[in-house]
């Protein structure tokens, strides 16, 4: 029997435990949902800015489906308290398999930061890793797994870039061997109009266009060639420009 305030988790997760019945199951589920999301919440409040509550909710409820299924009234205690205890040890063996860095590595990493300042303010000196290893207890087998840990510890592209840029990730600070592809297609689309608005031009204007921006002739030398002044390359040469931004004016940049 069960000697605590019955709530409605409690009372679904009694009756699934006597009748195993799938629709029963399947209401605990979506009834305890909220549980999954508040744990989720708490921890994702002790990790670093650049993870994701989703992945949190989906180890959690795979720790839900497991509470249902071994909850026993008999326990004395709610289904909150039970379920509670095994969504979190799921969110958090979730984030120990993202960690290609053993916890024991990890625990004897924060013991050597802890020895090192410890060592620091007795001696007035930072320490280097032996002295720290030294004063942790730390063998030199240790320290050589930590320090080969430091060099391939894996980065989140997510993650903070550092650096003093507090708002930039990773992935925004690095430069590509490539340029954006949307910057390639836009520009693309850019060429292709004024392309076209070139070819529109009346035959001068557009002879000015071409050798001024194409192949970069001077106004005097495009002059001789057209047997007119320079003065007068530079009236036409404005007159098409005025032609081109009426024609590209408000024109969408399609790929």
């Amino acid at each position: 029997m069960i000697a605590y305030p019955c709530s409605t988790l409690d009372a679904l997760a009694a009756s699934y435990a006597t009748t195993r019945s799938p629709a029963i199951r399947e209401r605990l589920c979506e009834s305890a949902m909220p549980l999954v999301r508040r744990i989720a919440t708490i921890v994702l409040r002790r990790l670093p800015a650049h993870f994701s509550g989703d992945d949190l909710i989906g180890d959690g409820c795979l720790g839900l489906l497991r509470a249902i299924d071994r909850f026993d009234p008999a326990f004395g205690v709610t289904f909150e308290s039970w379920a509670g205890r095994i969504i979190r040890g799921s969110m958090l063996n979730g984030l120990r398999r993202m960690d290609a860095i053993p916890e024991r590595v990890r625990r004897d990493a924060r013991a050597l930061d802890a020895a090192r300042w410890i060592v620091a303010q007795r001696t007035g000196h930072a320490p280097s890793d032996s002295e720290a290893a030294r004063s942790a207890s730390i063998t030199p087998s240790k320290l050589a797994a930590i320090r080969e840990a430091a060099r391939h510890a894996p980065l989140s592209l997510d993650g903070p870039a550092g650096g003093g840029d507090a708002g930039a990730t990773i992935s925004e600070r690095l430069v590509a061997a490539q340029r954006d592809p949307g910057a390639v297609v836009a520009e693309t689309a850019l060429r292709r109009l004024v392309s076209q608005a070139v070819s529109a031009l009346p035959g001068r204007e557009r002879a000015i266009v071409r050798a001024f921006y194409g192949r970069g002739v001077t106004f005097g030398e495009i002059g001789q060639t057209l047997g007119v002044s320079k003065q007068r390359v530079s009236q036409l040469h404005s007159r098409a420009i005025s032609c081109l931004r009426a024609a590209l004016a408000g024109l969408p940049l399609e790929p």
